[in-house]
């Protein structure tokens, strides 16, 4: 009997000794089919199938000649798969977006709702209700009823909004709802600029086909029906929610239906500064705690069953933790930062119950190839690299370290069998103390890189409020929603909230203890950013590796916030203007940058729903090229489109002087410390040897809001000139070519007020000779800026024309050696998706709205 103990044992070994083996040959295959999906990612325009197998056709018998060909042929096999897998699931993406022949169509289309509706009062009209809404919502079409619908239509992904709802419609707006609505499509678009959040790619990474409004005065709303189904029930678990009036109800949606519409400004600018928004975006960390606490109620149960009938139950926990976690997803949505977090905690919770048969390195490489399996392009988002960051980063950490301590009894190495009480926590809190400190040096690039900043009291709050919403605010908020309609749910519920609400509060008195969010760049350049990365990685490997300490340098410039203001500025010996027209959509924003001086000619639009350029594109800009202070911001006149996002970037940058025309920059300016001025036509300010001439207004005795107030500033450096123009009409250009007649040929002009056709007049571009022209507009915007026959005028001028609609943001670079400036389009970039979807084919007649669709 003992022999046959032996026996299995052996055989058990050898079958472990295999597994191991088998999953280490297995790693290198699926890093390289991980890498071959990145590949065919990362390409600037996506290839043909026939030309993907040509290539194959010249890379395989490579691989199978060559001397390491039983290693290499198997490699090339994964990596051409997973090239083959993106390139093919890219192009279907691509295909399966609104035509651009149809963009502004009109069109009445059955529609289910698929999401939570986001409810948002809308901003009264004259003549108009202030009980209406704006209603943000996704759906999916139906199949047609009675109305012609174009082919390969039904099932396709929309993004809504409905603007000025009534509220009778408001309240029938439901999730899995069914309607028949007239809309307006356009095709997937966003803007593109230099560190900026590409929104493009974010709907193009979600499936959505089109997005559009809801235009009732095109045609009869009409409510089909309420569903049923896994939206239905999700609406119902808000209303309950509400219902019960637990404290803070927003909140509780936003952690268990991933539902943020009602969140305000002021608690997503806390989470921010504290470093804790995290714990309400639905990723890894929720799903995380979510499996943890279904792990022990499995155990604790399994040991029950077990002590109870005799009964063995090794799988229940691991199970119970699957079904937990995929019921948490689906509540929360599915959105993929779930789907992706989800994936990767099953493959990481199967190997946890095979621990013995697969290494960590292997479950950690076989989650991310199901990941990209299941969405080629989501190493694009901040959510993947934020959590297999954080997992590679615990991994390395905690690799190869052994706990040394007293020998316990039996003779093995262990801990101190003496100590008693408290001080058995101390090994669990030190783990706890480095495990935070690991993912927050590790996730230190990723902040910089996606958010533009970090938050140095983050360490000290997350020690608190992880344990704190996986231990106490997630188990009664789920058992509130299981038992929803008991007296148990409605006591679980109001303790989430009474948990969440004492949580915000103790984030608020921190805010105003600890160090808050500081916002700063990623490091410049590719290169940059693979040697801060190397460097904080070795930072993660044991502390007796040579030359460890030296990567503690990457971590200096950190300490920038804290030196003093006038270190700040460009690096030296850096001799040239930038001038960069940023992307804003339907609005304007210049930034300029010389070795002397560094302002902001306009912040761009502040939208209906709280979105500010200021905050989400200039100041991304900006700190991502290094810039922490703005010498000065001018607001050329009030209308929102120029001055909305003004607030948020003086709330993300630091700035000496605000300018704008009459007394506007005083109603502006926000607080003590910010010199205010005003620009009078024939007043200049010279930096080095950039100078700026105020053209217009003439006066101080103005209010700032109308066009014809705007701010007209003339740039000379070095002999070139650049004219900024704001939204003036040709009657004020009339005035600056008759008192400013001899300014000589212009290199670069702001077209004014986007190019209408109330500027822009002949006499004008007579005046300026500008040699190129840029129109800052929306694609295909319903003003129809520009109009054609104004980019007429200037192309018969003979002037360069540019539109940041089909080019994205614009920079133009001057040199000292007096060569034409370098031009940079931000559609250049190497992303297949804006390869197909500019259109810029005739200038003359396709840069607006107008021009092509009447």
């Amino acid at each position: 009997m003992l022999e046959g103990t032996f026996d299995g044992v052996s055989r058990r070994r050898s079958a472990l000794r295999r597994a191991g083996l088998l999953s280490a040959g297995l790693q290198p295959l699926l890093w390289c089919y991980c890498g071959g999906i990145v590949v065919a990612g990362c390409l600037p325009a996506l290839p043909t199938l026939e030309l993907t197998g040509i290539l194959a056709a010249m890379l395989l018998p490579a691989a199978a000649v060559a001397p390491a060909r039983r290693s290499l042929l198997p490699l090339c096999l994964a990596l051409l798969l997973g090239f083959s897998w993106a390139l093919w699931q890219n192009t279907v993406a691509l295909s399966e977006r609104l035509p651009l022949a149809r963009h502004g169509a009109d069109i009445h289309l059955p529609l289910q709702v698929t999401s939570l509706p986001e409810r948002r009062p809308s901003r009264a009209r004259y003549g108009e209700s202030t009980e209406a809404v704006d209603i943000r919502f996704s759906a999916r079409i139906l199949e047609p009823r009675g109305t012609p619908q174009p082919p390969g239509w039904t099932g396709q992904k929309l993004y809504l909004t409905w603007y000025r709802a009534p509220q009778a419609a408001a309240a029938d707006l439901r999730a899995g709802s069914r309607w028949l609505l007239p809309v307006r499509l356009k095709r997937p678009r966003g803007s593109v600029n230099p560190h900026g959040f590409d929104y493009e790619g974010w709907l193009l990474r979600r499936g959505v086909f089109a997005t559009g409004y809801v235009r009732p005065g095109d045609g009869e709303v009409q409510l089909l029906g309420q569903g049923m189904g896994l939206p239905a029930l999700r609406h119902w678990l808000r209303d309950r929610l509400s219902a019960s009036s637990p404290p803070r109800p927003e909140l509780l949606n936003a952690l268990l239906l991933g539902d943020r519409s009602g969140l305000s400004r002021a608690d997503k600018a806390l989470l921010r500064d504290t470093g804790t928004a995290h714990l309400l975006a639905i990723s890894g960390l929720h799903v995380g705690m979510v499996a943890g606490f279904c792990l022990l109620l499995g155990g604790l149960l399994g040991r029950a069953v077990g002590a109870l009938a005799g009964v063995a139950l090794p799988s229940l926990a691991t199970l119970l933790a699957l079904a937990g976690t995929a019921t948490y997803t689906l509540l929360a949505g599915a959105p993929l930062s779930a789907q992706r977090a989800l994936v990767m905690t099953w493959v990481l919770l199967l190997a946890w119950r095979w621990r013995r048969r697969v290494s960590a390195a292997f479950a950690f490489a076989l989650a991310m190839a199901a990941v990209l399996t299941l969405q080629p392009l989501a190493f694009y988002g901040a959510g993947f690299w934020l959590s297999f960051v954080a997992v590679a980063a615990l991994l390395l950490g905690f690799s190869q370290r052994l706990r040394l301590g007293r020998r316990d009894p039996a003779g093995g190495e262990g801990p101190d069998s003496s100590a008693t009480g408290g001080w058995r926590l101390l090994p669990w809190f030190a783990g706890l103390l480095r495990s935070q400190w690991i993912i927050c040096l590790a996730l230190l690039l990723p902040s910089l890189f996606f958010f533009s900043g970090f938050s140095i009291g983050g360490f000290l709050l997350n020690l608190v409020a992880i344990p704190w919403m996986g231990l106490g605010i997630l188990p009664t908020l789920m058992a509130g929603a299981l038992l929803s309609g008991t007296a148990v749910g409605q006591w679980c519920l109001q303790l989430a909230g009474w948990q969440l609400q004492q949580l915000m509060h103790l984030l608020e008195v921190a805010r105003g203890l600890l160090a808050a969010w500081q916002p700063m760049g990623a490091p410049p350049g590719i290169g940059g950013l693979v040697l801060a990365g190397a460097c904080l990685g070795v930072l993660l490997l044991p502390a007796g590796l040579p030359g460890r300490r030296l990567c503690w340098l990457v971590l200096l410039p950190l300490s920038l916030p804290f030196w003093p203001q006038g270190w700040a500025g460009p690096p030296p010996g850096d001799e040239s203007l930038r001038v960069t027209v940023l992307d804003v959509g339907q609005g304007l924003a210049v930034a300029v940058r010389s070795p002397g001086y560094q302002f902001v000619y306009d912040t761009g639009p502040l939208s209906a729903s709280g979105w500010s350029a200021g905050s989400q594109i200039v100041a991304p800009y900006l700190l991502g090229e290094g810039v922490r202070r703005l010498d000065s911001v001018v607001v050329s006149h009030g209308d929102s489109d120029h001055a909305g996002g003004l607030q948020g970037l003086l709330e993300s940058l630091q700035v000496a002087e605000l300018a704008a025309p009459g007394t506007l920059s005083r109603r502006l300016a926000p607080a003590a410390g910010i010199d205010t001025a005003a620009c009078v036509a024939g007043r200049s300010r010279r930096w080095g040897e950039l100078e700026l001439q105020w053209l217009w207004p003439d006066g101080t005795a103005l209010d700032g809001g109308e066009n014809d107030h705007s701010c007209v500033a003339l740039l000379r450096w070095r002999g070139r000139r650049i004219l900024l123009t704001g939204d003036i009409s040709s009657a004020v250009e009339q005035s600056l070519v008759e008192r400013f007649a001899d300014i000589g040929p212009v290199d670069l002009l702001v077209a004014p007020h986007h190019g209408s056709r109330s500027s822009s007049s002949p006499a004008f571009i007579r005046w300026a000779r500008p040699q190129r022209v840029v129109f800052s507009a929306g694609f295909r915007h319903h003003f129809g800026h520009p109009d054609p026959q104004v980019v007429a005028r200037y192309v018969h001028s003979g002037a360069r024309v540019f539109n940041t609609a089909t080019s994205g943001a614009l920079e133009f670079t001057w040199r000292a050696d007096g060569r034409p400036p370098a031009i940079s389009r931000a559609r250049e970039a190497p992303r297949f998706w804006y390869a197909d979807h500019n259109d810029e084919t005739d200038a003359g007649r396709r840069l607006s709205r107008r021009g092509q669709l009447w």
